[in-house]
């Protein structure tokens, strides 16, 4: 059941499996490249490694090699700073990386991908994947901003995919397009839906606009996903003849807005929700519902089942299949099998998900998650700094950005340009804050913790910007 690689190659061996920047890839010659990867992939002798990749062939190969031979994949976001990845890697004790990205990581074993290549192959003796095995582990952060090491087994992916696919409705004939990065969620559901169903792939390394419309029509793509951002480039170009038959939306700035110039541009837009908890996507709503430009996420997939805890805020609360069974780094909240989100929603009367608010403070930026309090740990430790916060703006583009208040010290002047070097040292640049205010002083609650709503309101920043 889980040698989904192996059964797609016996089944449809000249199938194509990925097609990546005109290469076509089949599942036979998948599996063949992915067998002979995993003998190599066992030699480092470790139950499970880091990837530090990029949309291309080779991690796809990465990805079916480790999968093979049943060791656990850690996905680094190749957009963090070293500092951040050896944060995330140490907490859970990796020390061994694969790379098919130039990466420059000191204090681990790091291997490129034509140092695999070539290596021999070990000895190692591995078994077959079963359900419960750990597939996948993604770093997600809690509201401190410390990364929780999320884990994903066979089983949850299998149940993500087949929830998605009742909902989305492909088949083995259709062609998805993967945009988002693979080593986030949203990328690597894509790329297991493809092959546990056996749809062909096909990868793009980098988004452009023209060019993403070229390739839908050239391959004839039918379903595909990404962020909001990307949707809104994509409609500003001439549309390509196409043969789209869904287009799943998710993470933060999918705006009525959007998703009505879509629809009256006849694409078939879905919007979503979903976290690296539940292995992506668990509400959705198609485009020929009369709700989808209410401000709803949809109603939860046929899998899924979801709750609103009415005694605390209306935090949403979610159990199905896809959930994951933990963190391997802090505990989980769960309350009679439920997952705690600490998501804010309520639940109509026909049984339509709204979302309140991603977390209380959590800034979803271009579809990458921002932590205040990791902003403000970072520029605190300027000693021109007494305190700051950092509290989120809407914005048209990005979804979210955050903004940044700083108290200065008596008598010290800080440039912005000085306060955004302090922190590009520390942070990736997604993190990076749009706007920099000084002010008189940052209001804190009685139990001294910043208060973002107050400072907000305080300090008059604005909530929204149509930039």
């Amino acid at each position: 059941m889980y040698n989904w690689l192996q059964s797609r190659a016996g089944e449809m061996p000249d199938k194509p499996a990925v097609i990546f920047e005109g290469t076509e890839v089949t599942f036979s010659e998948l599996y063949k490249t992915a067998v002979e990867m995993k003998g190599r992939l066992e030699s480092l002798d470790r139950p499970r490694i880091a990837l530090f990749i990029g949309n291309t062939l080779d991690a796809v190969y990465a990805i079916h090699a480790a999968m093979l031979a049943n060791i656990e994949i850690v996905m680094i976001n190749t957009r963090l700073t070293g500092r951040e990845i050896a944060a995330q890697l140490d907490d859970i004790g990796v020390d061994t990386i694969v790379a098919t990205e130039p990466v420059d990581l000191e204090g681990y074993r790091v291997y490129k991908w034509e140092e695999i290549q070539n290596m021999a192959s070990g000895s190692r003796e591995s078994r077959n994947a079963s359900g419960s095995d750990v597939l996948s582990i993604m770093f997600t952060s809690g509201t401190t901003g410390r990364a929780k090491a999320v884990t994903q087994t066979y089983d949850n992916h299998y149940a993500s995919a087949m929830g998605c696919e009742r909902r989305f409705g492909y088949t083995r004939d259709s062609i998805w397009m993967n945009i988002n990065p693979i080593y986030h969620i949203s990328g690597f559901s894509v790329l297991l839906r493809s092959v546990i169903r056996g749809c062909t792939m096909v990868l793009i390394e980098k988004f452009e606009e023209e060019k993403i419309w070229k390739t839908i029509a050239e391959y004839g793509v039918t379903h595909t996903s990404m962020v909001p951002i990307m949707l809104k480039r994509l409609m500003k170009y001439e549309m390509a003849e196409h043969r789209l038959e869904g287009i799943l939306l998710g993470g933060a700035g999918v705006t009525k807005d959007i998703l009505d110039n879509a629809l009256s541009m006849g694409l078939p837009v879905y919007n979503s929700f979903g976290m690296t908890e539940t292995c992506s996507q668990i509400v959705s709503i198609a485009p020929d519902d009369p709700k989808i430009l209410d401000g709803t996420v949809g109603k939860p997939l046929d899998n899924i089942d979801i709750v609103v805890d009415s005694s605390n805020d209306g935090e949403l609360l979610v159990r199905g299949g896809p959930i994951t069974g933990g963190y391997l780094n802090a505990e989980m909240e769960v309350s009679d099998g439920y997952f705690r989100t600490g998501d804010m929603g309520h639940i109509d009367e026909e049984g339509y998900l709204y979302i309140l608010d991603r977390r209380k403070d959590l800034i979803i930026s271009g579809g990458e998650n921002v932590y205040p309090k990791e902003i403000e740990d970072v520029i605190n430790t300027h000693p021109g700094v007494v305190n700051a916060a950092v509290v989120k703006r809407k914005d048209q583009e990005w979804g979210e950005v955050p903004i940044l208040l700083v108290e200065l010290a008596n008598g010290r002047r800080l440039e912005d340009e000085e306060i955004m070097a302090h922190l590009k040292r520390h942070l990736a640049r997604y993190k990076l804050p749009k706007e920099i205010h000084r002010v008189g002083n940052i209001i804190m609650t009685s139990t001294g913790k910043v208060s973002r709503a107050r400072n907000q309101q305080i300090y008059n920043i604005k909530r929204s910007s149509n930039r």
